[in-house]
């Protein structure tokens, strides 16, 4: 045991100092960044690798300008873990990074998951430091084949089951904007960095909203896909075998933009070559949505009330939509509730014994997940008489239902969750159909950001994202507005309804909050990426005509 627990304290100080070494001998990023990079930085994605592609701009000054950006991203946010800089301009050097792929020259940013060849991928653990890979996985293999160019990895929670970012290895990824709040989870490194303008386009995870949440938590863009569109295996994780809910690898970008052209760019590349996980689809071009559509709302899924500033956020969304002729109407999902339940008891059906067996003594969990993990261990009986007060005496149905058999499940129990999982979907499925809705709009949390260890209190506040985790729809997230202390004050009379409610509310301030950004999410049909990003374009394009356009950070 304590053998583990200074291993555990040497690492972290090893890391840390390799990390810290390589970016010190990077010299000529450690210099201020020129009116050109300047420039560069600011160029869409399509537009530098077609200059790439006519020879008119090298791989190497577009790596010096990302470089020299993520560098300060990370002395201020500390967002990076792995620094592959010098690895990528090496390859550069040795003309070994294609010139006419679609990606042609241009860095990526990856969540710490992907495996690169000769770098850790440590997600946080002691236990998986210095065992770097030996190989690329297939999704960063297909990059390099494209012409991209890994950079830099980014940080993650502990367990990677988190809303919030930080673990004892590489301690808190700071939020871009208001310093003391999380920049999300679990890819909030990730959202951090391309927020920052350190990257533009960049890979992460979800799987309960792990690359929408950081995207509303931070200010940038993110697509949820389902299942079998996007490359994933080869990589590392914390929950090796969980597939009652499955975590799906997404794109990440700086703009809405990026993002369609990063996920055409991989899917052009036929991902399913490299892993046979993905679905043989190519690009479905004939994709379009009615000049007049029909947008499904839901303003609050019975669980918790969406605060003021993203209320404020959906509100000026459907406004938008509407004075461009679009219908909206509000859309009754079924029981958000019964899905939350579903979807939680699912992804952690094991009691997180799994994702904590590489845990060594001294080595702390999240905070939040930690207290998830002691409630699933109590005795069955006392959470069972403890649900019967809260149903019974307090009259907290929510916090009655989650709590209930808030436990490690027999393979029957669990057999038994996947059955009701499908039976929601095939509920939401048909509810979707009746509504004849083309797209849905939701608010991609209840709540911004927010502060540090914040997650203790409003960890069962998730069920705005987890849904479509478990419906396994494409969701995306795009930056509407920022928190304003003098509009997104709560209401003196509101009072929390339940104990979930009650622990998201906990940490809403809008003074201390003002500043951070607050998103939308879109949501698509399993499988209909291209119509969720269609959709995204087509609420951006609303609000922008609107007068709501969003200022991106560092632009």
């Amino acid at each position: 045991m304590f053998g583990g627990y200074f291993q555990h304290k040497k690492d972290i100080g090893r890391k840390r100092l390799e990390r810290q070494q390589r970016i010190e001998k990077l010299k000529d990023y450690n210099t201020p960044i020129t009116a050109d990079e300047r420039e560069l930085l600011n160029e869409s994605v399509e537009e530098v690798v077609g200059k790439v592609k006519a020879g008119t701009l090298s791989p190497q000054k577009i790596l010096q300008a990302y470089g020299k950006r993520a560098l300060q991203a990370q002395a201020d946010t500390n967002c990076i873990t792995e620094v592959l800089i010098q690895d990528a301009e090496d390859r550069i050097y040795l003309d070994t990074v294609p010139t006419d792929g679609p990606l042609a020259g241009f860095p990526v940013s990856l969540k710490d998951t992907h495996h690169v060849k000769g770098f850790d991928s440590t997600i946080g653990y002691t236990a998986n430091a210095f065992k770097p890979a030996s190989e690329d996985s297939p999704i960063v293999r297909l990059l390099r084949d494209a012409g991209a160019v890994p950079f830099v990895k980014t940080n993650v929670p502990y367990t990677m089951l988190s809303f919030e970012c930080y673990n004892d290895l590489w301690g808190i990824t700071e939020n871009p904007h208001v310093q003391g709040y999380a920049a999300g989870g679990s890819t909030g490194g990730e959202a951090c960095l391309l927020a920052y303008g350190g990257s533009r386009i960049g890979v992460g995870t979800d799987v309960a909203g792990s690359v929408r949440l950081p995207a509303h938590f931070s200010g940038c863009y993110a697509l949820k896909c389902s299942t079998g569109r996007f490359p994933k295996i080869g990589n590392t994780t914390s929950m090796a075998g969980q597939e009652g809910i499955p975590a799906v690898y997404s794109p990440m970008a700086r703009t809405l933009g990026d993002l369609s052209y990063f996920l055409k760019a991989v899917i052009s590349m036929k991902p399913w070559n490299y892993d046979y996980t993905v679905n043989p689809m190519p690009w479905k071009e004939d994709t379009t949505l009615p000049k007049k559509a029909k947008v499904g709302v839901i303003y609050n899924d019975g669980v918790v009330t969406p605060s003021p500033a993203c209320r404020r956020a959906l509100d000026q969304t459907v406004d938008a939509l509407r004075a461009k002729g679009h219908d909206v109407v509000t859309f009754d999902a079924p029981d958000p509730l019964r899905a939350l339940r579903i979807a939680s008891q699912l992804l952690v059906s094991d009691a997180c014994k799994v994702a904590l067996r590489k845990q060594r003594s001294g080595e702390n969990n999240d905070w939040g997940v930690a207290r998830f993990v002691a409630a699933a261990r109590l005795p069955r009986w006392m959470k069972r008489v403890y649900a019967w007060y809260l149903e019974n005496i307090k009259g907290d149905h929510v916090w009655a239902t989650l709590v209930r058999d808030w436990n490690e499940k027999t393979i029957t129990e669990r057999w038994d969750l996947v059955a009701e999982r499908e039976g929601y979907k095939a509920e939401f499925f048909d509810a979707w159909k009746r509504s004849g809705i083309d797209f849905l709009i939701t608010v991609p949390n209840a709540t911004p950001a927010f502060p540090h260890y914040g997650l203790y209190e409003s960890v069962s506040s998730c069920g705005y994202t987890f849904m479509f985790n478990l419906l396994d729809y494409a969701a995306g997230v795009l930056p509407v507005t920022k928190v304003d202390k003098a509009l997104d004050a709560v209401d003196a009379k509101f009072k929390p309804s339940n104990r979930v409610e009650a622990g998201a509310y906990h940490n809403y301030d809008a003074v201390k909050m003002h500043g951070l950004p607050v998103g939308v999410q879109v949501v698509a049909g399993r499988l209909e990426e291209e119509k969720a990003l269609l959709a995204m374009e087509l609420v951006e394009k609303a609000l922008n005509d609107a007068g709501n356009k969003y200022e991106l950070l560092n632009e």
